[in-house]
């Protein structure tokens, strides 16, 4: 088991996780409120567990090269259109993010207070890392918690560091 720790602080930043081979596909959602009242899509990996995704993720966005092209903005995500031009824009934004659990961060982060996103479910994620250290403040990861895309969390590969839990 592991913990992923603040790279600036040295703080614990989630619950002890076990790495999974690959990012699990993500679920479906049918926009129904969950038992808990949300409404957001399931959690992409189950609670207790971490994985590396191999894909770009979150800001900036940049206009595909194919004019044509409308895919998701990056994995689980929505399409998003170019407000500059025809097409949509996919994602430039870090590789190799470690995914969690949102639940599995519960009290070690806080909301970045200089990410100002507007979602009616959740967080879109779409403005850069979201949420910081709780500790030192360092922004460390985005959140996923809108009800069109993914429900996860991304940290960013150089921000964070991962150890043994203890």
């Amino acid at each position: 088991m592991n913990v992923l720790t603040c790279a600036a602080c040295g703080s614990r930043l989630t619950e002890p996780l076990r790495l999974l081979p690959e990012v699990p596909p993500r679920p479906e959602y049918d926009g129904l409120k969950n038992p808990d009242g949300s409404r957001h899509a399931p959690p992409t990996l189950p609670r207790g567990a971490y994985a590396v995704d191999p894909e770009p993720c979150g800001a900036p966005y940049v206009p595909h090269p194919d004019p044509e092209w409308c895919g998701s903005a990056h994995p689980g995500d929505v399409c998003i259109g170019d407000p500059d031009g025809p097409g949509c824009l996919m994602s430039a934004g870090p590789r190799d993010t470690w995914v969690v659990h949102p639940e599995d961060t519960r009290g070690r982060l806080s909301a970045n207070p200089a990410v100002e996103e507007v979602g009616c479910c959740g967080r879109p994620g779409r403005e850069g890392p979201n949420e910081v250290c709780a500790e030192c403040g360092t922004a460390v990861a985005t959140r996923y918690s809108e009800c069109y895309g993914p429900y996860e969390t991304h940290f960013l590969p150089d921000a964070v560091r991962v150890e043994a839990a203890v």
